[in-house]
């Protein structure tokens, strides 16, 4: 009885990590838009803040000289969406309000050319901030 328990436990063990993995996977493949931007473009952290600050370029203008832009656009969308999911599954954020943010990234991303110009960036006003900062980014919990 003790090894068909034992045998039960590490298939769900293994199922688990197995499920988890695929979760990873479709993950987003770097943790900021700054590593982004370095792994796509092939550029250092340090290369890119001295574009941005010594020539104000903004990520988006470099991704665009750099003909990435839409790479770097699509994996902004899936850091923020990891993020969006996590704050639903928290519950601090409803299923059909983060539905509705990713509806509007999406949009946006459409009409962002990387200029960084108001108005026309990916989140059309939903004061979203990487690194959390003073409550959960979203101005309110709907």
């Amino acid at each position: 009885m003790k090894k068909i328990r034992n045998i039960v436990a590490a298939g769900a063990l293994t199922l688990a990590m197995g499920v988890t993995s695929l979760t990873v996977f479709a993950a987003a493949k770097y943790d900021s838009p700054q590593e982004a931007l370095a792994g796509i473009t092939g550029k250092t952290i340090e290369e890119l803040e001295d574009e941005r600050y010594d020539e104000g370029k903004t990520y988006g203008e470099i991704a665009a000289e750099a003909g990435k832009l839409d790479e770097f656009k699509d994996e902004l969308f899936e850091q923020k969406k990891e993020i969006i999911e996590e704050r639903v599954a928290e519950g601090n954020l409803s299923r059909e309000y983060a539905d509705e943010i990713l509806e509007r990234i999406e949009d946006n991303q459409a009409t962002c050319f990387g200029t960084g110009e108001r108005g026309s960036g990916m989140m059309g006003g939903f004061g979203f901030r990487f690194g959390g900062g003073r409550g959960n980014g979203f101005g309110r919990n709907r």
